[in-house]
């Protein structure tokens, strides 16, 4: 199945990566391995259905997420709650990848990060396959800790093959 890309994440994703063209300082390029690595660290959390690893990726105040362009969950525990649902270990072996990551600066602080995204699901029961095509583009902010977390978490699909099973 094909899918549209929500007009707002499609803006989004355009403004971020015009920003992301001009060249990058020595702070922030030193800064870049960190804010893939917590992308990074959101799609091993959700495959391995490690709770406090995606703990470590949202900030605690202020989160918010959309999918397809419509409001998601705004506490990351919630969050967390859905994702370790729908990718259970226990039902399902399932496989994120993020490909193509932009990382446009807004300031010291602040930057948004578009991600290209494919995951794969293998159902434990009959071996029966889904798999998407996405693109996120999400805030994220340096904690006081030092740390990058993701703030806004948004996916739109681009091409769905099969479906998730929610049971």
């Amino acid at each position: 199945m094909v899918l549209e890309y929500s007009e707002s994440l499609r803006k989004l994703a355009h403004e971020a990566l015009m920003g992301a063209r001009k060249p990058y300082t020595p702070e922030q390029l030193a800064e870049i391995p960190a804010i893939l690595a917590t992308k990074a660290s959101y799609f091993y959390g959700v495959d391995l259905n490690d709770r406090e690893l995606l703990k470590d990726v949202f900030v605690a105040e202020g989160f918010d997420t959309y999918w397809g362009g419509g409001q998601g969950y705004t506490d990351p525990d919630d969050q967390i709650a859905q994702n370790l649902f729908l990718c259970d270990n226990a039902k399902m072996v399932p496989m994120h990848f993020g490909h193509n990551q932009v990382v446009n600066f807004v300031d010291d602080t602040h930057v948004q990060l578009v991600t290209r995204m494919n995951d794969y699901h293998t159902y434990c029961a009959d071996d029966y396959n889904y798999s998407g095509f996405g693109l996120y583009v999400d805030d994220l902010v340096k904690c006081e800790d030092g740390k990058w977390r993701i703030q806004i978490l948004r996916l739109d699909y681009g091409v769905v093959l099969g479906s998730l099973r929610f049971e």
